[in-house]
């Protein structure tokens, strides 16, 4: 009897301290009970709990704000009041989630207010006193969807201005390395998608294996990669014979630090305009030589008088091409013009050194032997001074003092001829003016 006396103590003992220790970890796991509670409470996502049929069994207050509801009018509502979704879709989203256990989706709420509200659910398959339930967090993303969106189109609209484009435009590393390509670069050169691409754009094809215009490009792609924006300009090769000349401009993209993380390559197509460029300057080289013809003419008249008279007025300063233009003129005058007497005038000339004397001797000898008399008129006391003290012979020219007494002289020998009847024999070097 002591025995189990002892025995029944014993056991009281244990079960008291079970009942304690059972009590315990009731109390362990109403609070974190209480704790989940409270955690899902303040959630700022939405929490809700549904039934195998779709009712609302529990939710939080973040769930009730996001769709506007009261969360006692919640606990009334199924799931399929608030989803956009088809009554028939709800129920095969649940049965795949029953059958996988857990799962995340996008789908659309329909707030209290009737407007839609894009939310992403990750729900899970959960047991609670042997009843299959399902446990979801929700949080909206209707404004992660429209900046999403909006950066989609903002996207596309760059990407069609950066094809469409008419400059030739590529992305590049720092180490100058061919990122991207527009469509007119690829276009142009015939690349297919993706060629080139991390290669260094100096390297690339379509420069024609031109040396020096590979490395004008990869100083300039250098230098932009040191952060400062430069320009070169090379021609760029395509198939069939196809070739643009591009002003090449570099543009670094800088991050806060300064370092360069882009080099934006941009080729603006300058072929019309060089080559516009190219017949100006050729008009312009045309011009200044029609110019220089006329200032020529202009520096060495050759004016006709009375019929085989030709007079040539001299101004400004002589020299050895003024001289050459001058016996040319001479030359080709009397010879189209049958004259019979040249004035060369020299009152405008300040100085005659002994080289132009001889000159304008030598250019009076030529017109003599083509039949023609040379009247040297306007000779003042200086060019008179050098001609002396330098020896010239002025014998065979008939010098006097001014044009206008040249002129006199010139009339009166003319008149004499055409009394006498006389005539010059010219144009062959042998002949001498009647007398």
């Amino acid at each position: 009897m002591a025995t189990d006396q002892d025995t029944i103590e014993r056991l009281r003992e244990e079960n008291a301290g079970l009942r304690e220790e059972l009590e315990r970890l009731r109390e362990q796991i109403a609070r974190k009970e209480e704790r989940t509670r409270l955690i899902l409470q303040a959630a700022l996502e939405g929490f809700h709990v549904v039934a195998m049929n779709g009712d609302i069994l529990d939710c939080n207050p973040s769930f009730a704000r996001i769709v506007g509801y009261e969360r006692s009018e919640l606990l009334s509502m199924n799931i399929a009041q608030i989803d956009r979704q088809e009554p028939g879709e709800i129920a095969a989203l649940l049965e795949e989630l029953r059958a996988k256990g857990a799962m995340r989706f996008v789908t659309r709420h329909v707030h209290k207010d009737g407007r839609p509200i894009d939310v992403e659910v990750s729900a899970h398959l959960v047991s609670i006193d042997g009843e299959e339930v399902f446990s979801a967090f929700s949080h909206p993303i209707t404004e992660q969807i429209r900046r999403e969106q909006a950066l989609r189109e903002s996207e596309q609209k760059f990407r069609a201005i950066f094809d469409e484009t008419s400059m030739f435009i590529g992305l590049l590393t720092p180490a100058g390395e061919l990122i991207e390509c527009n469509r007119t670069l690829a276009e142009f050169t015939g690349a297919r998608s993706g060629e080139g691409r991390g290669e260094p754009l100096w390297q690339a094809p379509f420069w024609g294996g031109d040396a020096r215009a590979e490395e004008r490009v990869k100083a300039c792609v250098q230098k932009a990669t040191s952060g400062v924006p430069a320009a070169c300009e090379a021609v760029l090769h395509g198939p069939g014979g196809r070739a643009a000349t591009l002003e090449l401009k570099m543009k670094p993209i800088l991050e806060a630090s300064g370092e360069t993380v882009l080099v934006i390559a941009e080729g603006y197509d300058v072929t019309e305009l060089r080559r516009a460029e190219a017949e100006r300057a050729s008009l312009q080289e045309q011009m200044i030589h029609a110019q220089e013809a006329t200032i020529r003419e202009l520096s060495t008249p050759l004016i006709p008088l009375d019929a085989g008279i030709l007079v040539t007025p001299l101004v400004g300063r002589l020299d050895k091409v003024r001289i050459g233009q001058l016996l040319e003129r001479l030359l080709h005058g009397v010879v189209a013009q049958r004259a019979t007497t040249v004035i060369l005038d020299v009152t405008g000339v300040p100085m005659v050194d002994a080289e132009i004397a001889d000159a304008l001797l030598r250019a009076a000898q030529a017109v003599k032997l083509l039949g023609a008399e040379v009247i040297l008129t306007g000779v003042g006391p200086e060019v008179a001074q050098t001609m002396v003290s330098i020896g010239i012979d002025l014998r065979e020219i008939t010098t006097l003092s001014s044009l206008q007494s040249g002129l006199h002289h010139a009339l009166s020998r003319s008149r004499g001829r055409r009394r006498s009847g006389g005539r010059r024999v010219g144009g062959n070097g042998s002949g001498a003016p009647g007398a």
